[in-house]
């Protein structure tokens, strides 16, 4: 009985001693003072003749979430001694385990050696040391240490990068690994030496530190070398600062403070330069972006931007774009209503052109309201829209050059759709509109001007349908839709119209216009031929071809220069798509004036393969000087990418001017994701066009040692291979 007794309480004191010791050791000193419940299992538990409790075979030791394993536990009670043997395997949830071959303990647990151990924290850095000695409740040390990310297999002892050093400490209350005497090494070279280095450990994901260098290339600045500190503020705000110098006797200043709220957030910075491109002289940006979703559904977004000069953005990377557009808008969007206000600034980094001759400002109101009419006689739907939007202009001159313009605008439309015998869809409506607008600094029109428009629709659709005995359905759909309008002729300029399209999405809308100055308000007749191939395992294919029969020409638009859509009759559109169940796609859209010369070309095509993807579109446009087009032009974009299997992924693409024959961009790129390493290099090119005399080329390389604040690693174990 006695005996009995001794056995139950050694083993469980062996146990909490086993499992605790090497918790307090490698990651949770908080239990060591705990009061917990231990569970040992083990193929044989005795005492042996030294009084001393022996667990032996499979030894398995539970402890709250801790699980350890071990092929031999002896506690000797008289020396207050604790012998572990290995193998030994400690789980400390999924951010830590512990290996070891042996180990030996006190028995108050708070001093102990471990020696051949091995420590994988959060399933990407692993520790190797010789001993591991733990000297308080959060401080480990570790000697004769060989840290990294990348997998150490049996058949590849050598990691792609490692770090070895003669001792290093782990904070685990800080969660800061400390190294002393540490030697970096690349394939098992040694390339870089540092007394002390200070790395954050994989479980922390916001620490004071550099990041990732990044080297660049650019024209007229040289090579040059960005280095990004990082500066946590709070557990919600954080400050970036990023230094860069070139080769070409120039160095910026970035600056980037991000802070994240309840409701939204955001980001704040900007960059200062000197160069000698522009000398005497500071250059720079500054931007504020943010996103708030505020009480009643609201959403308040902000992108603003404002660079010094127009080069700028181009020269040092920052966007490409020759127009800049900032915003500030706040907006709400339900299932019955849609509401936005907006003010946008537009800025031209074009040095041919004025931008206080352009529309710099816009303000802008609109307000849109579906209300369900089922349950009266009347049936169908009822939409009112109500708009307000000004354009501001900083030059004074009395012309199109200093025009300011105000517009409010209301309208209401009622639509109801039934279906008839035979299978006859028909779909009425009636809208009304009113524009009410004011024009400043321009004579040539009168302020202020009121238009007015009545609308009737009438559409009809008959779809005929089959089913193949594969599946495959075919449908084919004649359409005809009449609108009869009522308005007053009045001369307004057109500011935000000048480029109508037509395509498949609204050959048949009622309100068929991009903007407000020029709105489809005559009477017309569009009809169009539907077809469509559906199969849900192959290839499906659709295809329209449909014309606009209008009783007068479309308001707003120069007769001498002829548009789709502001003739008497409108062009052909001609317009087709092709997809398929493996990412292709493919479609085209035509223009074609009655002399069938084409107005408007696009082609595109976009496929995403398993490794591949591939995307291009083919543009053309005839020339207009309504639209600004003095000669014809034709584009040609393309973007390919593909993933190999052993990591690497490659890039080009390019926009080539197929009107000139020339190339206007180029770009290619290489990139490599392995188990603890990501390599990018980019290198793009700006060709001397026609209207482009400045030529430029950027070249970037950043390298990323994962599963060390960077991004994650692989997850230890997972890629070692018989």
């Amino acid at each position: 009985m006695r005996l009995h007794k001794m056995m139950r309480f050694g083993a469980r004191r062996a146990a909490l001693a086993a499992c605790l010791g090497l918790l307090v050791i490698t990651a949770a000193p908080a239990l060591a003072q705990g009061r917990g419940q231990a569970t040992l299992t083990a193929d044989q538990v005795y005492v042996d003749a030294a009084r001393r409790l022996v667990a032996s075979g499979a030894v398995e030791v539970w402890y709250g979430s801790v699980r350890m394993t071990a092929s031999r536990v002896t506690f000797d009670q008289a020396r207050n001694h604790l012998t572990i043997e290995g193998p030994i395997v400690l789980h400390d949830g999924p951010d830590r385990v512990f290996l070891a071959d042996s180990a030996e303990l006190s028995d108050d647990m708070r001093a102990g050696l471990i020696r051949s151990a091995r420590l994988v924290l959060d399933q990407q850095m692993q520790i190797a040391a010789a001993s591991v000695e733990r000297a308080d409740g959060n401080i480990t040390r570790m000697d004769a240490v060989v840290a990294s990310s990348c997998p150490v297999c049996a058949n590849n002892p050598t990691p792609l990068w490692e770090i070895r050093a003669a001792r290093v400490t782990h904070d685990q209350q800080a969660q800061q690994l400390y190294f002393d005497n540490a030697q970096f090494r690349i394939a098992g070279v040694p390339v870089a030496y540092f007394p002390h280095l200070r790395l954050p450990d994989p479980t922390l994901r916001r620490a004071r530190g550099f990041l990732t260098p990044r080297a660049v290339v650019r024209s007229g600045l040289g090579a040059g070398v960005m280095l990004p500190y990082f500066i946590p503020l709070a557990p919600a705000r954080d400050l970036t600062i990023t230094p860069g110098v070139y080769t070409g006797e120039a160095a910026s200043l970035a600056l980037r403070y991000r802070a994240a709220f309840a409701n939204g957030g955001l980001e704040l910075g900007g960059q200062i330069a000197r160069d000698r491109l522009v000398p005497n002289r500071a250059r720079g940006h500054a931007y504020l972006r943010a996103l708030f979703y505020l009480r009643d559904d609201f959403r308040l977004t902000t992108d603003l931007i404002a660079p010094s000069d127009r080069r700028y953005l181009d020269q040092y990377g920052i966007t490409s774009d020759t127009r800049i557009r900032s915003h500030v808008t706040l907006d709400r969007y339900r299932r019955d209503q849609a509401l936005r206000a907006r003010i946008v600034h537009f800025y031209t980094l074009d040095a041919g052109v004025d931008n206080r001759q352009l529309p710099n400002l816009l303000a802008q109101a609109e307000w849109e309201q579906r209300i369900g009419l089922a349950a009266t006689p009347a049936g169908g739907e009822l939409r009112l829209r109500f708009g307000a939007q000004a354009i501001q202009r900083r030059a004074r001159i009395d012309g199109p050059q200093g025009r300011d313009l105000a517009q409010f605008n209301l309208a209401a439309q009622w639509r109801r759709q039934a279906i008839l015998p035979a299978g006859l869809v028909a779909t009425g409506a009636l809208q009304a509109r009113m524009d009410h607008v004011r024009i400043g600094d321009d004579s040539a029109y009168p302020d202020p001007v009121t238009r007015r428009a009545f609308e009737g629709m009438i559409d009809l659709r008959w779809p005929w349908a089959a089913t193949s005995d594969s599946g495959t359905s075919y449908v084919i759909e004649p359409i005809a839709q009449v609108i009869a309008s009522h308005r007053n002729r009045v001369d307004l300029p057109n500011e935000d119209h000048v480029m109508p399209e037509l395509d498949p999405g609204n050959l048949f809308s009622m309100t068929r216009y991009s903007g407000h100055d020029a709105p489809d308000n005559g009477s017309r007749a569009n009809l169009g031929l539907r077809w469509a191939r559906l199969d849900s395992e192959g290839l499906s294919a659709e295809a329209l071809v449909g014309r606009i029969w209008r009783r007068e020409g479309y308001d707003g638009f120069d007769p001498v220069n002829p548009q789709p859509l502001g003739q008497r009759r409108s062009n052909w559109l001609l317009a087709g798509r092709l997809w398929g169940p493996r990412g292709l796609s493919v479609g085209l859209r035509l223009l074609l004036d009655d002399a069938r010369s084409p107005s408007r070309g696009e082609a595109s095509l976009n496929w995403n393969g398993r490794a591949t993807g591939l995307s291009t579109v083919y543009v053309y446009l005839p020339a207009n000087t309504f639209e600004g087009r003095n000669e014809n032009r034709a584009e040609w974009y393309m973007n390919v990418s593909h993933q190999f299997t052993n990591g690497v992924s490659a890039r080009f693409g390019w926009e080539y001017d197929a009107t000139q024959r020339e190339f206007r961009t180029a770009r290619t790129g290489l990139g490599y994701r392995g188990d603890c390493v990501s390599v990018d290099l980019s290198l793009s090119h700006r060709f001397a066009t026609s209207t482009n005399v400045t030529r430029s080329t950027s070249f970037g390389l950043q390298v990323e040692l994962l599963g060390i604040g960077g991004a994650r690693a692989t997850p230890m174990g997972r890629s070692c291979r018989s």
